[in-house]
């Protein structure tokens, strides 16, 4: 990370900091700088709303950024057939897994399960196959 970034970024964090305490301050003040129990879970609520939009700021900050930090991102999309081929595979690993928590939670019957899962995992291996193959 350059200088300039890690400026800007302590800037981002200021400037969120000032906000809240601002915002404190005049819900304070509102309150005729009584503190009582609403003006505490006011200030809370304030608090909950400013972290939530700096971090949709940040979220979207990194989403458009097009930096290469030279870090496999899994919100790039896939390149080629072969990005294609590592995608599914991780999504009918992922897809194994929620099938296997489902059955344990009660929600899958075992023939249900079962069945999703060996298509699943044929899936998967034919994904692994093809894998191999481009390697």
């Amino acid at each position: 990370m350059t200088e300039s970034q890690d400026t800007i970024r302590w800037v981002r964090r200021g400037v969120a900091i000032a906000a809240l305490c601002l915002g404190w301050i005049f819900i304070a003040w509102q309150n005729r700088f009584h503190i009582s129990a609403p003006v505490v879970f006011v200030c809370l609520a304030y608090l909950a709303v400013v972290a939530a939009i700096y971090n949709l700021w940040r979220t979207g900050v990194s989403a458009v950024d097009n930096a290469d930090d030279g870090v496999d991102s899994t919100w790039a999309k896939p390149a080629g057939a072969l990005g294609e081929l590592e995608r599914e595979k991780r999504t009918l690993l992922k897809a194994i897994k929620e099938a296997e928590f489902d059955h344990q939670m009660g929600k899958l019957s075992e023939e249900d399960y079962a069945s999703l899962r060996r298509t699943y995992e044929n899936r998967a291996l034919a994904a692994l196959a093809a894998l191999e193959r481009r390697a």
